[in-house]
């Protein structure tokens, strides 16, 4: 008897080497980081390259509203055919009044001189400007959570399908040895059904878990954009981070609403409804402006001269407009307390954020500590089981039960792993961080 189950002790131990921790041995195997995912995902996602473009748009707001500050130089040149030339003497003096080709260059010159109005103008297109930096980054930045978020996802799935197919392959090795032992009488017709049944479970777990795997890296190459082809590398330097307890500093509101892009846009959001505020007030003064004219003609006409030039200045004083003015002042004020009440809302809830992240992280950190503990307790079990099998005192369902409660342990610690990375992360980004622990700038 002890020749027979020596073979299946043999393998039952090479089961215990690959059930090591599974994040730990992919961990060293090559393959698709999640560094590269999140550098792939910033540039070639469709969400990354429109939130700079409206970066890029709003700058080019402000670069208008600086034009405003600048003269405007317009050059103009006309050319007339006519019938006929038309000529009048005066005095003996014969002058053209009309050519039969007239040409004419004019080149004019505008300057505002003062308007009120350009100052807040310009200052709400900068904050706008400085608004739309922080949003760009912000939305790049939750790509770039989201993108490390999935890929976590995808190699969990990855490795609870790999571990679905170790299960399926000692169930399988498990029925044939079970086989032989009731073609020698050793064991009942029971034991047969129970290791059929378990094939049969681990048959579907094992289909499942190819789906679900399969459906995770879809949805990480539709963020990367890219297929991805490569195994995935376990970030084993984040999941090591997420297991050590949070520092306090780490962990400061003051700090993280400095950090946080939403908290900077909105803040800049804010400045710029209060300018715009402003600047109804600044209707009341007038505008001056500068405007200056020189032309040249071949038809002199009774003045004799074919080029000539102008000065002026000209003041616009709007004393009534119906009201317009208080009406705009009174929606962009509302629109300026909106915002900062916004503002507001946003800042206090930065400590909630990073408060309920914490406890989440505290709460995956124990979770997974207990699932060390009932992965040793099964691995125990499943050897003290393998002993007992071997001595003859214990059926092979007990050998199989053993095993699949060590390949489910297994299972969850693995998950509890990701979890806790999830939960890492979550924190990063309520205290203002890139996935990579990185504060970034806009």
């Amino acid at each position: 008897m002890r020749d027979i189950l020596r073979p299946r002790r043999r393998r039952f131990l090479r089961l215990l080497a690959w059930l090591t921790p599974l994040w730990l041995a992919a961990s060293s195997a090559g393959g698709l980081t999640l560094e590269e995912a999140i550098a792939l995902s910033l540039a070639n996602n469709e969400r990354a390259k429109a939130a700079d473009e409206g970066r890029r748009a709003a700058g080019a707001r402000v670069a208008k509203a600086r034009s405003f500050l600048l003269p405007d130089l317009t050059l103009e040149g006309d050319y007339t055919r006519r019938s006929h030339e038309t000529q009048r003497t005066v005095d003996g003096n014969t002058s053209t009044l009309q050519s039969r080709d007239g040409r004419e260059a004019r080149a004019t010159v505008d300057q505002t001189i003062f308007d009120a109005q350009a100052w807040p103008l310009l200052s709400q297109a900068r904050r706008a400007h400085e608004a739309a930096r922080h949003q760009a980054f912000d939305t790049q930045r939750n790509l770039a959570y989201e993108t490390a978020q999935t890929f976590l996802t995808a190699l969990s799935n990855e490795q609870v399908m790999q571990a679905a197919a170790e299960r399926l392959d000692l169930a399988e090795r498990n029925l044939e040895e079970i086989r032989v032992r009731f073609d020698a009488q050793l064991v009942g017709s029971n034991d047969v059904t129970r290791a059929e049944l378990e094939v049969a479970s681990a048959e579907r777990e094992l289909v499942r878990a190819r789906g679900t795997a399969r459906i995770s890296r879809l949805v990480l190459g539709y963020l990367v954009d890219a297929e991805i082809a490569d195994s995935l590398a376990v970030p084993s330097a984040l999941l090591a981070q997420a297991a050590r307890p949070v520092e306090p500093a780490e962990v400061a509101v003051p700090e993280a609403t400095q950090r946080r892009p939403d908290v900077q846009a909105e803040r800049a959001r804010a400045a710029a409804l209060r300018w715009a505020a402003r600047e109804p007030l600044t209707r009341y003064l007038p505008d001056l402006d500068f405007t200056g004219t020189a032309w040249t003609t071949n038809e002199s006409g009774f003045s004799g001269r074919d080029q000539d030039w102008t000065l002026g200045l000209g003041l616009t004083w709007e004393l009534f407009d119906g009201g317009e003015r208080e009406a705009d002042r009174s929606e962009r004020a509302a629109l300026a307390r909106e915002s900062e009440l916004n503002l507001e809302h946003l800042e206090r809830g930065v400590d909630v954020d990073i408060e309920t992240a914490r406890v989440a992280l505290e709460s995956e950190q124990a979770s997974l500590a207990r699932a060390e503990v009932a992965v040793a307790a099964a691995r125990r079990n499943a050897g003290e089981t393998t002993e007992l099998y071997r001595q003859g005192l214990v059926r092979a369902l007990e050998v199989v039960d053993a095993n699949v409660q060590l390949f489910e342990a297994e299972v969850e610690r693995t998950g509890a792993q990701y979890a806790l990375a999830l939960a890492f992360l979550d924190l990063r980004a309520a205290v203002g961080l890139d996935p990579l622990g990185k504060e970034g700038r806009p």
